[in-house]
């Protein structure tokens, strides 16, 4: 029989992965009063949490498979320029994955992963606001929403699924004509403006690394270590607690945390969990200091396939939906592809050069909702992955959902629709 913790127990947990999740998860548990110990090679936040485009979608409710995307999954694959893509040498490997996303992309699933979906996302900005109050950085949250445009009728057509499947949530969303729109953004050209679909409860982190750097500060003030080593292996202990194998030494704790981002999927194989996961690679440009002003909040150009975003650094161009592995090189061409239409987009852009770019690893489940709930061969391991373009969303939420499993106690809602066993 496996122990279960008194209320108020100090228990040792390793965290693997200094991801937004995992700084979130180790800040979590030390409030909790817990040992808590991180792993990873890496800086806080440095992977996909540092790329992307900084928003908290407390209504991001609609699934990446749709049934309009399965329709025209054979451009996205066969279109080199496409934003959407999957390289020829990673089709076998990814089949598997691809089928359970064309599976995802029914209308009876599709409504399913909705529901499953907006306990999530709904609760996301509350949760953030609570670990960036104990993280003493409230100011790196606001709230400039999240912006959607759409260039001419059948653009906003295409939307009316994602309207009603916010509707049936009861997500609060505006519609808005061009005046609207450029009221909010008088930066962009009036003849990408045909609509807008607006979600004002959204929230904005133009900071991402530095969130999760001040998440993770605030775990060591509050007694957390962080090991810098890579991850070999983890293996149950009988009669309960897990051991760690790192590079340099086996750990022994009574409950570790997979929240190792794409590269989870060998942790779960060791555990007897076959999930389905792989690296959906974003790319963005960054256009500098200063370009940032060029707008107010994220806008997302859904017709085109891209979101200009302002963040710390500068305006960003975040894009590209590539299914390509870990070990892959990067390839510019495509999110560069899109720098024209980005200037259509907002005129002043072509003041401004590409001062850097980057590419990052999406943990990408086919059906979109993320791995969180407890192992098969040990309920003493939690995983925590699979977030795919929600990562910075879905972080302090899943901080405090792994929070219960880790003392086993119920949750706020019901996690049967994340748990690994689904696939």
């Amino acid at each position: 029989m496996q122990h279960r913790p008194q209320s108020g127990e100090r228990l040792s947990v390793a965290v693997i992965g200094a991801g937004i999740v995992g700084c979130s998860i180790a800040l979590a548990l030390t409030m909790e009063g817990h040992k808590v110990t991180l792993f990873d090679r890496e800086e806080p936040g440095a992977g996909t949490s540092y790329g992307n485009a900084g928003a908290i979608v407390t209504g991001s409710i609609t699934p990446t498979a749709t049934p309009a995307v399965i329709k025209s999954l054979p451009a996205y694959v066969l279109d080199r320029q496409s934003p959407a893509v999957l390289r020829v040498h990673h089709t076998l490997k990814a089949l598997p994955w691809m089928l359970r996303f064309i599976a995802a992309g029914t209308p009876a699933a599709v409504d399913r992963i909705a529901a499953a979906m907006h306990p999530l996302v709904s609760r996301a900005l509350v949760a953030h606001r609570s670990f960036a109050a104990r993280a003493e950085v409230p100011e790196l949250l606001t709230q400039e929403g999240w912006l959607k445009v759409y260039a001419s009728a059948a653009d906003f057509d295409g939307s009316a699924l994602e309207r009603r499947l916010m509707a049936r949530h009861g997500v609060v969303h505006e519609i808005l004509e061009q005046g609207s729109i450029l009221d909010l953004e008088p930066g962009l050209d009036p003849a990408f403006c045909y609509r807008g679909v607006r979600q004002p409860n959204a929230g904005n982190v133009r900071f991402p690394r530095g969130l999760a750097e001040a998440y993770l500060r605030a775990s060591v003030n509050g007694g957390a270590s962080v090991i810098r080593e890579n991850v070999n292996a983890i293996e149950a202990r009988e009669g309960g607690g897990v051991f760690v194998r790192g590079e340099g030494a086996q750990h022994g704790f009574d409950r570790v945390v997979v929240a190792a981002g794409a590269w989870s999927g060998k942790f779960a194989k060791q555990l007897g969990d076959r999930v389905s996961l792989d690296a959906e690679r974003g790319y963005h440009i960054s256009f500098g200091p200063g370009s940032e002003r060029l707008l107010r909040g994220p806008v997302v150009i859904p017709g085109r396939g891209f979101v200009l975003s302002p963040m710390h650094d500068g305006l960003r161009l975040v894009s590209g939906d590539e299914l390509a592995g870990l070990s892959a090189p990067p390839n510019y061409k495509r999110i560069e592809a899109l720098l024209p239409d980005a200037v259509r987009v907002l005129p002043a852009l072509r003041d401004w050069r590409p001062a850097s770019r980057w590419m990052g690893h999406r943990p990408s489940t086919p059906d979109t909702l993320p791995v969180i709930g407890p192992a098969r061969k040990s309920q003493d391991v939690i995983y925590a992955f699979g977030h795919g373009h929600l990562g910075v969303t879905l972080s302090a939420i899943t901080a405090r959902l792994v929070a219960d499993l880790i003392v086993r106690r119920p949750s706020e809602i019901d996690l049967a629709p994340y748990r690994a066993t689904r696939f």
